[in-house]
């Protein structure tokens, strides 16, 4: 049973990752307005000058806004969590391996025997 699972799950997971990645590079568009412009992504019918021809509400906004603040501190919160856990992982690991000093010292440092005639 868990390995249909895992089946099922690792096509599902491709699927939407295709499927995000598809709808932030196929569809952004651009809303022009006298002060500003906003630029997001989402599937829309183009008209036929190939630009966006539907509106949003200034909610519809908001929550954009908010999707994309919600996007970036995620992002700044998983690098400092990734940093924070590689410096723990160089600074508090355990030593599991010994120096072998002592095989060093223990070998038997005595020259040849040397004979004068």
């Amino acid at each position: 049973m868990k390995s249909i699972c895992m089946a099922i799950a690792k096509y599902l997971l491709v699927v939407l990752f295709m499927s995000y990645y598809v709808g932030g590079t196929a569809f952004t568009h651009t809303h022009y307005f006298p002060t500003y412009s906003i630029t997001h992504s989402h599937p829309f019918l183009p008209g036929a000058d190939g630009l966006p021809h539907h509106t949003h509400s200034s909610t519809a906004f908001n929550t954009i806004q908010e999707l994309d603040d919600i996007m970036l501190e995620a992002a700044a919160l998983c690098f400092a969590l990734a940093t924070a856990w590689v410096l723990l992982a160089v600074f508090i690991q355990q030593h599991k391996y010994i120096t072998p000093v002592r095989l060093v010292r223990n070998i038997n440092l005595r020259a040849p025997p040397f004979c004068i005639k």
